[in-house]
């Protein structure tokens, strides 16, 4: 007894049944298989077409990459003197895709710098030995475009704007929950990424402003602006 294959380019005709012989095939027009592969009249073809398929399979569960908002992954230096509150923030990090050095106080967090080159820094305003607003304006003096974000809670000693008066991108005020951490996390290395972008775009324009490409400097321009009005929105 044979074994009946259905092949997937066989459309049997309107009003009428399955195995009438009418039916059409999408690979070859009219077709006389009856739907059954092993009397196809082009089986080259149809096995062509049937690895192509299968090719594509896999794809059709890949999304395109502008459907997915894709996510840089930083090297994050995590400084406090209370290691719960340090592995905790590590967590949060890590749970992202980061990679986190730690330092328990901001003379150790100095030294791990000039070892491990980092992308951010996430600390704590008061430490003992070197509290967090001095740290800040040390690592800003080594490296200038270093995003810093501060921990703060109550302390007159140390108000949270102290921390960005000392030159830290952002600061988040204690406790904070791991949803607001990682939002502001993410929106102060999208402007980090930005602001980069600028910097690099006017150095091209003033390369080209030497040259005297008047076109390429108002393109530059142009999207100089782009970035900055990005910046003043918020957006990501």
């Amino acid at each position: 007894m044979s074994i009946f294959k259905k092949c997937t380019f066989y459309r049997d005709a309107q009003s009428l049944v399955i195995g009438t012989g009418l039916g059409h095939c999408d690979l070859l027009g009219q077709a006389i298989c009856e739907g059954d592969i092993k009397f196809c009249e082009n089986p080259q073809k149809l096995l062509k077409e049937l690895s192509e398929q299968k090719r594509k399979e896999p794809e059709k569960n890949i999304k395109e990459p502008s459907q997915e908002k894709k996510f840089s992954r930083y090297k994050v230096l995590v400084v406090d003197d209370r290691e719960a509150l340090r592995e905790m923030v590590v967590i949060f990090l890590s749970r992202q895709g980061h990679q986190c050095i730690t330092a328990g106080n901001g003379i150790e967090a100095l030294s791990k710098i000039h070892k491990n080159k980092v992308d951010a820094v996430v600390t704590d305003i008061v430490m003992s030995g070197m509290d967090g607003i001095t740290l800040t304006k040390e690592l800003l003096t080594i490296y200038p475009r270093l995003p810093i974000m501060v921990m703060t809670g109550y302390s007159k000693e140390h108000p949270a704007e102290s921390a960005i008066t000392a030159g830290a991108r952002d600061f988040i005020g204690k406790p904070f929950s791991p949803e607001e951490f990682i939002l502001r996390f993410n929106k102060m290395m999208s402007d980090h990424e930005i602001l980069l972008k600028i910097e690099t775009k006017q150095e091209e324009m003033l390369v080209h402003v030497q040259r005297e490409s008047s076109e390429k400097v108002n393109e530059l321009q142009r999207e100089i602006q782009s970035l900055k009005n990005r910046l003043q929105s918020g957006s990501t």
